[in-house]
């Protein structure tokens, strides 16, 4: 019984990748339906490809290192003004302990995880504060203590420069959509090989069954103790169920209905945009419209006086 509720319990995590699937009949072809926004592969790609022309500024097919620059700075400065509450431009170590914990209280099942793998065991605690000393040396250039927007963004720029070292295989200072890909495919690689290396203990370039082994147990370890809730040593059928209504919840969380007024819907109903949804009128806030300038008036030339 207790395999059939585990087994079951791996399929409800399976569901975030292959449930529900979308198709009227047989004929037509199933496409994957993830939950929330992204809920298919082409939609995946679509949100590249978005991404991708956000960053290209100049729309030229192209990211040059400083559109690459100015796009990670946006996306990397959005977080630093954030956690620097004080608005001093300079985030200490207390203002990136505030961050954590706000980004824990916003995910709640990740407070858990890291409360329940740090609690029962020592080695996660003492990783997790050797990964935020590193980075905190690592972006604290002037070893004061506290990370400053300047610091940011060289750490930024340094970065891009790194990628594009490595992923400008044409060397033109640009990135391709084919470069992106192919560099995302390389860092795919990069990690596959990374967890191959760390698996084989004995470094022979080969995985024994005992090296196999312990490469899946030690991630199933940490699944059971973060839901082993009364760290008895025991999966307890009501703290399967409880697993099962946490992991649930999150899925109806990153759920989010399609809005009436999205162009979707508003083939399929045939309304206006207004039928839908109120639209917002801006005029009302005191922005106008630029109106256009009358012409300037000429100045009459004064006639000519006959000499006397």
């Amino acid at each position: 019984m207790m395999t059939l509720r585990s087994l079951g319990l791996g399929l409800l995590a399976m569901g975030l990748l292959v449930l529900p699937a979308r198709g009227d009949d047989k004929d037509k072809k199933v496409v994957v339906d993830l939950p929330g926004p992204i809920d298919s592969l082409d939609d995946l790609q679509d949100s590249g490809r978005m991404l991708f022309m956000m960053a290209d500024a100049n729309r030229d097919g192209q990211i040059s290192q400083q559109e690459a620059i100015d796009a990670g700075n946006l996306l990397v400065g959005g977080y630093f003004f954030r956690a620097d509450k004080d608005g001093n431009g300079s985030v200490s170590k207390e203002e990136s302990d505030q961050a954590r914990e706000a980004l824990l209280a916003r995910r709640p099942i990740l407070r858990v995880i890291v409360q329940r793998a740090q609690a029962k065991d020592p080695k996660v605690t003492a990783a997790t504060r050797n990964v935020q000393q590193g980075v905190m040396s690592l972006l604290d250039t002037n070893g004061d203590g506290q990370i400053q927007a300047p610091e940011v963004k060289q750490a930024v720029q340094t970065t891009v420069q790194s990628v594009y070292a490595v992923a400008d295989t044409n060397r033109d200072g640009q990135m391709s959509p084919s470069e992106v890909n192919a560099a995302i495919a390389g860092a795919v690689r990069s990690v596959v090989q990374a967890m191959y290396q760390k698996a084989d203990a004995d470094g022979n370039g080969q995985l024994s069954q005992a090296e196999y082994d312990k490469a899946i147990v030690e991630p199933a370890h940490v699944v059971f103790l973060v839901l082993d809730a009364n760290n008895d040593g025991q999966l307890s059928p009501q703290e399967f169920q409880a697993a099962e209504r946490a992991l649930t919840s999150q899925i109806r969380k990153m759920y989010l209905p399609e809005p009436a007024n999205s162009p979707k819907n508003l083939i399929e109903s045939g309304r206006t945009p207004a039928q839908a949804a109120p639209v917002p009128n801006f005029n009302a806030l005191g922005v106008r419209p630029a109106q256009p300038q009358p012409a300037p008036t000429p100045t009459p030339t004064p006639a000519p006086q006959p000499r006397q």
